[in-house]
């Protein structure tokens, strides 16, 4: 694999999980630029002009071109490199494993990250619940 690929992720992106472990099956290793989520890296001048979208998985090739999304990459890494194809080989294999990648991405990706972003909210959400609990049960105990 040239090295002159990289690929900017986050080390706890679901989807940029998803990339890595392509790579890892198809034996590769490459470059990995981390983007701090956190930190909001990924709404930088340098990060938006490599992915206007600002997200993360973005494969970068040789020639500056940037791939922003997950089927997108392993697809190119599948038609550049084919030595290992693990996105089928006809074309009913391959349409098989784009319909399993998109249901398990729509029905199982998608969920998924919704409750990863609104664990925090929950999280607040208790706290806040936890704090009123309180402040009622305070008051009832008052004559």
């Amino acid at each position: 694999m040239p090295e002159a690929l990289k690929l900017y992720h986050a080390p706890a992106s679901p989807n940029s999980r998803r990339v890595r472990m392509f790579l890892a099956e198809k034996g590769f290793s490459l470059p990995l630029v981390s983007i701090d989520l956190a930190a909001g890296e990924q709404h930088g001048d340098a990060y938006r002009a490599i992915n206007p979208r600002r997200v993360v998985p973005t494969l970068v090739l040789e020639d500056g071109t940037a791939i922003g999304e997950v089927l997108a990459i392993w697809r190119y890494l599948e038609e550049a490199y084919p030595a290992t194809p693990l996105l089928g080989t006809t074309p009913k294999d391959k349409a098989l494993v784009t319909m399993w990648e998109r249901r398990a991405e729509l029905e199982g990706g998608a969920s998924l990250s919704s409750l990863s972003r609104s664990s925090r909210t929950r999280r607040m959400a208790s706290r806040s619940c936890s704090a009123t609990s309180m402040q009622l049960a305070k008051s009832a105990e008052r004559p």
